[in-house]
């Protein structure tokens, strides 16, 4: 049926209104009743939409950061993508999670409380035979050895350091790793009822595919819960762009190398007039003795200068700086 009444239907119910046959107060009662919202107390929503939406942001950026790290990494394909971001118990994520798992419990001291990892063993595992040389190869019968956890350690910081990354722009915080766990009911970091921000990730590396979920307890995320607006965010981002950006990246200008060289004249030679060169042949450049060098900066033409000497060595004085063309 349309939303919008014809003109016969808007006659028959003016009509009806007049008539007495629909009531006016029945219909707002209607209408209360259905704007009526259930809303369970066993899982109620302490974030709203815009927060949420400022989490997929997050991670979204953190999923595009992570696969290019990886994809060095391994050297092979890495393919990381936002599956989902849910509000849960924590009780209903633990439940959710596989035994044997792979899980990282993690902290920092900017942030109140621990967040939690988890990476499916199929992923463990081939990330882990890629970087040892090996084809890739998952295997999820049995829990990682304490070897495998060791060499893993430090791929899991890494990946938490790009987390960390992502979300300088609302909490900046350097993560620690509390612990590493493959059974997740021993990982019990918020109380079973309390509400968390499950965010899910697809992930692709080579030709196996799996899941990697970060959760986050709402104790961590309401001291900077009000950060998590999108206008917030957009802002934030904004003002590093031009100020922070900026003087980092003069900075690092001022510390690069560039290759300088002056060029007195140019000539062309055959190759058989240079085999035959010999000492005291003089070779007539296409410069006389008053005109300007050329100072090249990588090989590009940026200065005119005039030769000289300065305090015994020989230099050049820089007279002007050479136009650069723009190519249409």
């Amino acid at each position: 049926m349309s939303d919008i009444l014809s003109q016969d239907e808007i006659d028959k119910l003016l009509k009806s209104l007049s008539s007495g046959e629909v009531d006016m107060e029945e219909i707002k009662e209607e209408e209360e009743k259905k704007a009526v919202k259930t809303y369970d107390f066993k899982r109620p929503s302490k974030f709203s939409k815009e927060q949420l939406r400022t989490f997929e942001m997050i991670h979204e950026n953190f999923a595009r950061s992570l696969s290019t790290y990886l994809s060095g990494r391994v050297r092979s394909f890495v393919n990381i993508s936002l599956a989902s971001v849910d509000q849960i118990t924590y009780e209903e994520f633990t439940r959710s999670l596989p035994n044997p798992s792979f899980v990282t419990v993690f902290s920092a001291n900017e942030l109140v409380g621990s967040v939690v990892m988890e990476m499916g063993l199929e992923i463990f595992y081939t990330i882990l035979d890629l970087i040892l040389g090996g084809p890739g190869l998952p295997m999820t019968n049995r829990s990682p050895t304490d070897v495998e956890i060791s060499i893993m350690r430090r791929e899991v910081l890494s990946i938490l350091t790009h987390l960390a990354q992502a979300w300088e722009d609302i909490q900046a915080f350097v993560p620690n790793i509390e612990s590493i766990e493959s059974n997740p009911q021993f990982v019990q970091v918020a109380p079973p009822s309390e509400m968390v921000v499950l965010v899910t990730l697809y992930m692709s590396v080579g030709k196996t595919e799996g899941f990697m979920n970060i959760c986050w307890p709402s104790n961590v995320i309401e001291p900077f819960a009000e950060k998590l607006s999108a206008r917030l965010w957009f802002t934030t981002r904004a003002q590093k762009v031009s100020e922070e950006n900026v003087k980092k990246l003069r900075e690092s200008i001022k510390s690069a190398y560039a290759d300088v060289s002056a060029v007195l004249g140019e000539v062309m030679l055959s190759l058989w007039d240079i085999l035959n060169l010999n000492v005291g042949d003089v070779i007539r450049l296409n410069t006389h003795q008053d005109d300007p060098i050329i100072i090249k900066v990588n090989g590009t033409e940026k200065f005119k200068a005039m030769p000289g000497t300065y305090r015994g060595h020989y230099a050049a004085k820089i007279s002007e700086m050479v136009k650069m063309e723009v190519k249409k």
